[in-house]
């Protein structure tokens, strides 16, 4: 028999098909289509649609003559099966919540999975779509210039005055009119100035100047070096060395009168009961 007509009898042929695969490597040595049958079911390879028999079609199959894989998730030649890292965003499956994460989604959390793949607050719109990740009312990007966590609830941007500003970004954190740089109480919308500097501000301070009297015994309430009014203090001089002089002269023109010589000492005496 010559069945590859080669003019060499089978016998003598050491590839009797003609296939350019010697017999003795040839599992079909007749025929000239086929030469392996790698999973064994009598179907040659050329032929059958699954090589390796493991219930993936070749067309599917990364692995086709491997058994134990058929998939390589993350194109890095070794199969799912046997790789530790599938979606190779460096979190070992083992502890990877996310371990089909595509390389062009979002980067992964410290649970290897991405924006992509989380619904933080079960909204039914992943996060990747979620402008508000965690549902506490805060916009993620409001979160990340307010330093507070976009993927937990509890963890709130400061924001004292409600104004939907946080403290950080709020150039008024306690909404009184006056900038935080200039308000000595910032997060205390009852106070914004503190004149002597004891922590008590002055609208609560019974004292602002610190200089003993009380204000409102004290005509410069913001001024410790200076406490009465100068000019009400030079009036009453004034109108006193007036009353002190009229009532010299009402001696003088008295004793004048009865034609008595005055009498120093009288002068000295009124001039005392009037200083008193």
């Amino acid at each position: 028999m010559d069945t590859d007509g080669d003019g060499l009898g089978n016998n003598a042929d050491t590839d009797d098909d003609g296939d350019g695969v010697l017999d003795e490597s040839d599992v079909f040595s007749l025929n000239a289509t086929e030469w392996a049958d790698f999973d064994g079911d009598g179907k040659g390879d050329n032929a059958d649609t699954d090589d390796d028999g493991d219930g993936v079609l070749d067309e599917d199959d990364v692995f086709p003559l491997d058994a134990g894989d058929w998939a390589d998730f993350d194109g890095d030649g070794i199969g799912d099966n046997t790789d530790t890292d599938d979606d190779g965003d460096g979190i070992q499956d083992a502890a990877d919540n996310c371990p089909d994460t595509l390389f062009t989604m979002s980067q992964t959390d410290t649970a290897g999975c991405s924006a992509e793949q989380r619904d933080t607050d079960d909204d039914g719109s992943n996060d990747f779509l979620d402008d508000d990740d965690d549902g506490d009312g805060w916009t993620d990007l409001d979160e990340i210039g307010c330093d507070s966590d976009p993927l937990l609830v509890t963890d709130k941007p400061i924001d004292s005055d409600a104004d939907l500003s946080c403290d950080i970004l709020d150039e008024d954190d306690d909404n009184d009119g006056i900038s935080d740089m200039l308000d000595a109480f910032p997060l205390d919308s009852s106070e914004s100035v503190d004149t002597d500097g004891d922590f008590i501000g002055d609208n609560s301070d019974t004292d602002d100047d610190n200089d003993g009297v009380l204000d409102v015994n004290d005509a410069y309430p913001l001024d410790e070096t200076r406490t009465y009014d100068e000019r009400v203090l030079i009036g009453a001089a004034a109108i006193g060395a007036a009353l002190i002089a009229a009532l010299a002269v009402a001696s003088v023109m008295g004793f004048k009168k009865r034609k008595i010589k005055p009498d120093n000492t009288d002068i000295q005496m009124m001039l005392q009961a009037l200083e008193r």
